[in-house]
């Protein structure tokens, strides 16, 4: 399903820049079973019985222009399962991280259709601030062939070395999607320098949930569906009283009188087991 290995110009590569992009990760024989899984889910079959985190697009309820995007697929369907908790993810967001090891916090499933709008500009680490340590690690996994006129995802080269910021503006769909780079960067004096993911199916980019990044509209005739892997350390524990970010999905699978990620809810990818 996926064969990767790291070499040690890729790892110098991404603490340059904050991203890794290429072109090949996942096997090509599951691409069409990944992508028929998009319209059940998104129409509310779940093969496991059990509904995603958030869910906040539905056929015939929300506009056809919009990103559509599921959370936590991975509790409703088990090739989804197999793709975002695979020990390759955790092991490549581990060594990226310089991390022991890697478990998954949440997982995307998201679909740009022809016309889609936009994503804002955000760090992912932002929205986790209900976690210690907050950090990150994101593997964006493309299904379709990717280029900017899909609205494929932008980074801003470096920008993982600015420090985080506490997230603002619009996330989904915002006229001026690039409002809140524009101003952190003109504030703090930062040069902005873009890299598209145009990678084709079954390429990958990971970075780190300091990066800057966002996407723009799909002006293109053609679907731009990926799926997720966020990622945190394994040892990552629950912030006694932070409740900021996604804290108010993600805060209830907290036990009375522990601080520890659940396995049940966060899964364990992968651990170096010999540090």
């Amino acid at each position: 399903m996926i064969n990767f290995e790291l070499s040690e110009n890729l790892i110098e590569e991404f603490n340059n820049n904050g991203f890794l992009i290429l072109d090949n990760f996942l096997d090509l024989n599951y691409i069409d079973d990944l992508r028929n899984k998009f319209e059940p889910l998104f129409k509310g079959n779940f093969e496991t019985g059990i509904e995603p985190d958030e869910w906040n697009w539905k056929f015939g309820k929300d506009p056809e222009d919009v990103t559509r995007q599921i959370c936590n697929a991975w509790k409703a369907d088990h090739l989804i399962k197999k793709v975002v908790c695979h020990k390759i993810i955790g092991e490549v967001c581990s060594l990226l991280m310089n991390w022991q090891g890697a478990r998954l916090v949440q997982d995307n499933v998201l679909w740009k259709p022809p016309g889609g709008k936009t994503l804002g500009f955000h760090q992912d680490a932002a929205y986790d601030d209900w976690l210690i340590p907050q950090t990150m690690m994101t593997c964006w996994m493309s299904l379709d062939d990717t280029s900017k006129e899909t609205g494929t995802l932008e980074y801003i080269k470096g920008s993982h070395k600015w420090g985080l910021q506490p997230p603002k503006g619009e996330f989904h769909s915002p006229e001026d999607y690039k409002k809140e780079l524009n101003i952190f960067a003109e504030k703090n004096n930062k040069q902005i320098e873009v890299s598209y993911v145009e990678v084709p199916a079954g390429g990958v980019s990971f970075h780190h949930g300091f990066t800057w990044h966002g996407s723009g509209i799909n002006t293109s005739s053609n679907n731009r569906r990926a799926i997720v892997s966020h990622c945190v350390p394994s040892n990552a524990r629950f912030h006694p009283t932070n409740e900021g970010g996604t804290a108010r999905t993600y805060k209830k699978y907290k036990k009375e009188n522990s601080d520890l990620l659940d396995e049940e809810y966060f899964p364990l990818l992968w651990e170096n087991n010999f540090i």
